[in-house]
């Protein structure tokens, strides 16, 4: 029996390695080993107390997310995920120059099935800050469009201030605290419980994970208003200088929008402005918040709350018109007086106004006159009175000469 297991011992022995070599060269072919890169792969940390400990709060400034590359046989690697990997860094292990060296394991397969091949000595960087505090006002911002007829009104945080902790270099980027709430084709008042972001100047969110907040939850309220269209009429009061008129109003826009709960609503049809000229000398050129113009509980609808008013005020001039007596009108003479002019020639008559009126005024247009009520019998030397449109006026005293007698 010893003679049969012991003869023929070499050619045995090769047999059996050249069956592992078989094996070998067969695994290889069917299973190769093959490599698989991971990018930005997410880094775990372990231990965070350690820094919160020290009274402090960290930034990673290198090495959040990692690359790395794996070999293992084909079989493996085909189904390798992200998720089964381990990476992590544990803060016990941070040095004096604030790195952790960051462990990357695959427990599924277990490292001797998994290789990690590139990236695998890498360091997490880290810097230390001191913990700061800072109180801001909650803003609460709409996204969407409400439906058709409708208005965002008064919106309301509860709390509206809010403490948010953090390290003190991204604390001071901090610009604005928000409440984003959606708002698209709502027809009725909202009420929510939303999550605060963190906006910084450039209206960018922060990671939120930097800090924390005395409020994790805001209670929002956004009421929502019916709109209507009204008219707007601009007016004047008060008188320019003497000497000088007003010729034209203009202001835009002519109609505007305004939003309010419906009883409110109910109860404005227009919005009547006055602007005062009083001792104006030159146009008046302004824009007049609309919005303070509007009865409480109306809210101007859109961002431009400003109207335009152009108000023009012209010095007057002064024309010369010639008339004639028999141009005068004698009102209010009873029917048993006749009248008989004595003036002859014409009558000069300086009339003062603005360019494009006195362009207008005419011999006729003047329609001079003089009232004869409660006048007897007699000779009489009046002033002409004259039909002038408003803001005109006679400079001289233009008069006429005439009897009071009765018929023969």
């Amino acid at each position: 029996m010893k003679d049969k297991l012991t003869s023929n011992i070499g050619l045995k022995v090769l047999s059996v390695i050249l069956a592992a070599i078989l094996w070998l060269v067969i695994t290889n072919v069917d299973d190769p080993i093959e490599t698989k890169p991971f990018r930005d792969v997410p880094v775990e940390i372990l231990n965070e107390d350690v820094i919160t400990e020290l009274g402090k709060v960290y930034d990673i400034v290198q090495g959040e997310t990692i690359d790395f590359t794996v070999e293992a046989r084909r079989s493996i690697k085909d189904n390798l995920t992200v998720a089964d990997f381990k990476v992590t860094a544990d803060f016990t292990q941070l040095s004096d120059v604030y790195a952790v060296p960051i462990d990357i394991t695959c427990p599924k397969y277990g490292d001797e099935n998994v290789r990690v091949t590139d990236g695998k000595e890498q360091r997490m960087i880290i810097s230390l800050e001191e913990v700061m505090e800072e109180n801001f006002k909650v803003n609460i911002v709409t996204k969407g469009e409400v439906a058709e007829g409708y208005f965002v009104g008064k919106k309301s945080a509860s709390p509206n201030i809010i403490t948010v902790s953090g390290p003190k270099a991204r604390i001071e980027r901090i610009s604005d605290v928000v409440v984003e709430v959606d708002v698209s084709g709502a027809t009725e008042s909202i009420h929510i419980v939303g999550i605060p972001k963190v906006l910084d100047e450039d209206g960018k969110e922060m990671d939120s994970s930097y800090f924390t907040f005395n409020e994790n939850y805001i209670s929002v309220s956004i009421d929502l208003y019916k709109t209507k269209s009204i008219n707007l009429h601009f007016s004047t009061n008060g008188s320019p200088a003497e000497g000088y008129v007003m010729t034209n109003i203009e202001y835009e826009p002519k109609t505007i929008e305004v939003a309010g709960k419906e009883e409110d609503l109910r109860r404005i049809r227009y919005l009547s402005i006055k602007e005062s000229i009083a001792g104006a000398t030159g146009n008046i050129e302004k824009e007049i918040n609309l919005q303070e113009k509007l009865p409480e509980g109306i809210i101007l609808v859109g961002e431009d709350h400003n109207a335009v008013i152009n108000i023009t005020i012209e010095k007057m001039q002064t024309k010369e018109i010639t008339i004639w007596p028999g141009d005068v009108e004698f009102r209010n003479k009873t029917e048993d007086y006749s009248v008989l002019i004595n003036s002859n020639g014409p009558i000069i008559v300086s009339v003062m106004g603005s360019t494009e009126e006195l362009a207008r005024m005419s011999r006729t247009s003047l329609k001079p006159y003089v009232d004869l009520a409660g006048y007897g019998i007699g000779t009489y030397t009046k002033n002409i009175e004259f039909d002038l449109p408003e803001h005109n006026k006679i400079t001289n005293d233009p008069e006429i000469s005439f009897n009071l007698t009765t018929f023969d």
